[in-house]
């Protein structure tokens, strides 16, 4: 928070994230309102994650070779855009399941050029030395977001519905915006001439792949992407008809994930460079299924939310240590593709996890898909726990 630079950017990223997770809770409480249906629920994350599955890497290779602030502040205008149009669409009425499905997919192709792009500049907004603790307040920022987001959604989508839910969303990027026209960020050059796509990605996809240890962290991202977090998409239907804690409890239920997100955030913080970032990882992706499996079981809505705080706790910090592992291993010439493959295992999974958990809710319910899914994510915790190189990492 030294530089001012990040610091005005980190408040507009704050405000944007806040306003995007009031969207979140609002956008699929209006789906499952629409079609009381688990599968078409799973549909729109499908449909929304579908383009990082292909585009992510290309986003990573486009942000190594142009102005970050310059493709931020497209990237930013179009996501306002889109809510905009959600939120004109239903307030006058006319939204339909068909429509969001459109704007998600949008949404999609942007957040495929927008992710990498807005994590990697974070090294161009602080000294390398304090990279590591930049990267770890850029997710606060996220995460913070994430308690205040849906606590608001929540109570907002009880009382005036879901249309002023988007607009607030999409009035809050003007605080990003405003923030990256504050800032100056010099194009990515090491002096080299530029290689065409596909070389830049090869480069980017050998660097990770020489490095066990990393590329095993990354193969641990793409199994908590695919069956760990994909209990997010079923929020709904656990607030609905398992806790029957209605619109508010849904708010809730997002919120304290988020707490325990932030929690995370502050753990990972204290923790680093006294226990390796390794041990760290293997200790969080055991605590993480073992909380997510006890969350699908429990009966009570307090309870339930506690082991969501956990499950937020030791998912966020998963993402956050491989993140930052990769990120401070890479030259800056190859961070944003090195970034766009940490992306790429987050959000390429999503789309079928989705559809996934969807589909095995629809037959066998929600609590049983949730147990199905994070079963997998335990065995493969305890797979890392036997690779020397992950050990290994500092």
């Amino acid at each position: 928070m030294r530089s001012p630079a990040f610091r005005r950017y980190w408040v507009g990223a704050f405000l944007s994230f806040v306003g995007s997770w009031i969207q979140n809770v609002a956008q699929s409480w209006l789906v499952y309102d629409l079609t009381r249906s688990e599968f078409l629920l799973g549909v729109v994350g499908f449909v929304q994650g579908l383009p990082l599955l292909f585009l992510a890497p290309i986003g990573g290779a486009l942000s190594d070779r142009w102005n970050r602030r310059q493709i931020l502040l497209i990237t930013q205008s179009l996501f306002a855009l889109n809510a905009l149009t959600l939120a004109f669409l239903t307030f006058i009425g006319a939204i339909r399941y068909e429509y969001i499905l459109v704007l998600v997919l949008l949404n999609g192709v942007v957040l495929a050029i927008d992710l990498p792009t807005r994590q990697s500049l974070v090294a161009h907004l602080v000294p390398r030395e304090d990279l590591a603790n930049g990267i770890a307040l850029n997710a606060a920022a996220f995460h913070t977001a994430r308690i205040l987001g849906p606590a608001v959604g929540g109570v907002l989508l009880e009382w005036v519905g879901p249309a002023p839910c988007f607009l607030i969303n999409g009035l809050s990027f003007s605080a990003i915006l405003l923030a990256l026209l504050t800032i100056q960020v010099q194009s990515v050059s090491d002096g080299r001439p530029q290689a065409g796509i596909l070389q830049s990605l090869r480069e980017g996809v050998d660097f990770v792949r020489a490095r066990r240890g990393l590329l095993m962290l990354w193969v641990n991202v793409m199994v908590l992407s695919m069956f760990g977090l994909s209990y997010l998409v079923l929020m709904p239907v656990f607030a609905a008809e398992v806790l029957k804690i209605g619109k508010a409890g849904l708010g809730q239920l997002y919120t304290f994930a988020g707490v325990g997100s932030l929690a995370g955030l502050l753990l990972t913080a204290r923790l680093a460079g006294e226990f390796p970032r390794g041990w760290l990882i293997i200790l969080a992706a055991n605590a993480f299924g073992w909380s997510v499996m006890g969350f699908a079981v429990v009966g009570s809505a307090w309870l339930a939310k506690g082991l969501l705080i956990l499950a937020g706790m030791f998912g966020v910090m998963q993402l956050v240590i491989t993140n930052t592992a990769m990120q401070t291993a890479a030259p800056d010439s190859l961070r944003g593709r090195v970034v766009s493959l940490h992306t790429w295992a987050i959000n390429a999974p999503a789309p079928f996890a989705s559809l996934l958990i969807g589909k095995l809710a629809q037959q066998f319910g929600a609590p049983t898909a949730v147990v199905v899914c994070t079963s997998v994510c335990i065995v493969f915790a305890l797979v890392l726990a036997f690779v020397p190189e992950v050990r290994r990492i500092a």
